[in-house]
C-alpha cells in the first residue's frame, strides 16, 4: 500500500468526518436543504474512504493459487463501488431532495450559521485536496490534472482527488444557494443549490465509473510507458527485435508484461536462458511497477 495514497485517503476521511458532523448539526439549526444534501454527500464520502482503505489492503495481499496475478484489482473494485455510492447516495438523493424543495419550498432559518459552517468546510476540504495533490505529485510529473486523472492507475488517489474537487465545488454551490436565499428571502434558491450539487455528483460519479471500468477491463498502460518498455528491450545486446509486447494494468501502478522476442543467435540453450534472465532482471530494475513478466523467445 502506497504511504502517499494511504495518507491522502486518511486526510480525506478526517476532513469529511468532521464536515459531515458539522453539516448535520447546522442543518438541524437551519433546515437548509443544501446543507442536508451536503451532509449526505460528506457521509457518503466517509463510506467511500473506508471502502478505499479496504480495497488498498486487499490489493496488497500476495498472489495465491486462486489469484495468480495477485489481488491488485481489489482497489479498482473498491473505486467502482465508490462511484456507485456517489451516484446513488450522493447525486440522486441530492437531485430528488432539491426538486422537492423547489416544488414545495420551506424557508430555512439562522442562515448565518450555515455560511460560517460552509466557510469552515471549504478550509477543511482545501486541506484534504492539498494533501491529495501532494501525494499525486511524484506520479503526475507535470501532467495536467485532467490528464493525470484519466491516465493514472492509482485509483485511490484518482477517487480522492475527484471527491475533493466535487466537494469543494459542491460547497461553493451550497454557499451560493444559502447566500441567495439570505439576500432574496426566496427559499427556492436552496432547492436549486441541492439540484446543482446532485448534477455535479452524478457527473463526477460517471467520470470515475468510466475510468475505473476501463481498468477493470484490463486497460493497457499509457502509450509512453509501452514505448519505453519496448525501447528498453530493444536496447538489450542479446535482443534482435521485439516481435510483440502486451502490457496490462493489474493494480494501482502494477503491470503484467508479456514479451515475444527474437534473440540474437546464442551458442546454446543455456546461453539463451541466461540472456532471458538477464533481460528480465534489467526490466525489473528499470520498471519496478512490473509485477509479472513473461518472455517468450521466438523466430517469427
Amino acid at each position: 500500500m502506497s504511504s502517499g495514497s494511504a495518507r491522502a485517503v486518511a486526510l480525506a476521511l478526517v476532513a469529511n468526518g468532521g464536515i459531515a458532523v458539522s453539516k448535520f448539526g447546522v442543518f438541524l439549526l437551519t433546515g437548509s436543504s443544501s446543507l442536508l444534501t451536503e451532509a449526505i454527500h460528506s457521509t457518503a464520502d466517509c463510506i467511500n474512504q473506508a471502502l478505499l482503505f479496504l480495497g488498498m489492503r486487499q490489493g496488497a495481499k500476495p498472489a495465491t493459487a486462486k489469484h495468480p496475478l495477485g489481488h491488485g484489482q481489489a482497489a479498482f473494485v473498491a473505486s467502482f463501488l465508490v462511484a456507485l455510492l456517489l451516484f446513488s447516495v450522493g447525486g440522486l438523493y441530492s437531485l430528488v431532495e432539491g426538486l422537492h424543495k423547489i416544488r414545495h419550498p420551506e424557508q430555512p432559518h439562522q442562515l448565518g450559521w450555515a455560511v460560517a459552517l460552509l466557510a469552515f468546510a471549504l478550509g477543511l476540504e482545501g486541506w484534504s485536496l492539498r494533501g491529495a495533490l501532494r501525494a499525486a505529485g511524484p506520479e503526475r510529473r507535470g501532467r495536467s490534472l485532467l490528464r493525470y486523472l484519466r491516465q493514472s492507475s492509482s485509483t485511490e488517489l484518482v477517487v480522492v482527488l475527484a471527491e475533493d474537487i466535487a466537494a469543494l465545488l459542491g460547497l461553493l454551490f451550497a454557499l451560493a444557494a444559502v447566500l441567495l436565499t439570505l439576500v432574496t428571502g426566496n427559499p427556492v434558491w436552496d432547492g436549486i443549490g441541492s439540484v446543482a450539487i446532485g448534477v455535479l455528483l452524478i457527473a463526477v460519479a460517471g467520470f470515475v465509473g468510466v475510468e475505473v471500468t476501463s481498468l477493470l477491463l484490463n486497460e493497457a498502460p499509457p502509450l509512453a510507458l509501452r514505448a519505453a518498455l519496448r525501447a528498453a528491450v530493444d536496447e538489450d545486446p542479446a535482443v534482435d527485435r521485439v516481435l510483440n509486447l502486451v502490457a496490462v494494468l493489474v493494480g494501482s501502478d502494477r503491470l503484467m508484461v508479456a514479451l515475444q522476442v527474437k534473440f540474437r543467435d546464442q551458442p546454446s540453450g543455456t546461453a539463451l536462458v541466461a540472456a532471458i534472465n538477464a533481460l528480465e532482471r534489467r526490466l525489473h530494475e528499470r520498471f519496478p511497477q512490473i509485477q509479472h513478466l513473461f518472455v517468450e523467445p521466438d523466430e517469427v
